[in-house]
């Protein structure tokens, strides 16, 4: 459409245009080029975390190391069993994404409920030292209601992203399986892109 109404003006020579026309073409291609690449770099990736498979896809850009961990606690007659994934980039130290599977002894919906959830992704930015331009919405992550927060770590102004959501677990005991409870924390200093692609296709499954 430029180069018609270009054409028009007699001030311009047939030189001119066909060059214009040759970079408009080449700028183009570029725009679908640099879609296809960005395509191409996201991959599905799957990674063990104790009795957890985490799946997500995630930028080949985007390097990083994974280690795995696991912790028990209680909370009164409740016992509390955690398995943690860690994404580490081994070239950049503030960059750490981390997705902790956390695991109640019993069902009871009240440790899943909007409050909990919002409770445990406040205290989380409490824990990373988050103190300014804090924000917390209800978001459906995995096909299910939860809570994502944001805010910027102290003193260096570095963004933080937290995701809250259930998880189905069950507990397998001699009498049988007992369904049980289960929330996905995640935590991530990655940038804003990196962790929208992880919530946004993460998959945590059962597999022991």
């Amino acid at each position: 459409m430029i180069i018609v109404i270009l054409a028009k003006d007699r001030y311009f020579s047939t030189p001119f245009l066909l060059g214009l026309a040759l970079c408009l073409a080449l700028f183009l291609t570029m725009q679908v080029h640099g879609s296809m690449m960005d395509e191409l770099s996201v991959t599905s990736v799957s990674e063990d975390c104790g009795k957890w498979k985490v799946a997500f896809n995630w930028s080949e850009m985007d390097e990083y190391q994974s280690s795995v961990s696991h912790g028990d606690s209680t909370s009164g007659k409740t016992a509390i069993a955690t398995d943690a994934l860690t994404l580490a980039s081994p070239s950049d130290k503030t960059k750490i994404l981390k997705v902790s599977v956390i695991m109640y002894s019993k069902g009871d919906a009240s440790l899943i409920n909007q409050s909990s959830m919002m409770a445990l992704a406040n205290g989380t930015l409490t824990k990373s030292k988050v103190c300014k331009d804090i924000n917390v919405t209800t978001r459906a992550i995995d096909g299910r209601s939860g809570i994502f927060a944001r805010g910027l770590k102290c003193p260096m102004n570095e963004p933080v992203y937290i995701a809250v959501y259930p998880v189905e677990y069950h507990l397998d005991r001699p009498g049988g399986v007992l369904a049980s409870t289960a929330l996905g924390l995640i935590l991530s200093t990655y940038s804003q892109e990196a962790t929208e692609r992880f919530i946004n296709s993460v998959k945590i499954l059962q597999i022991k």
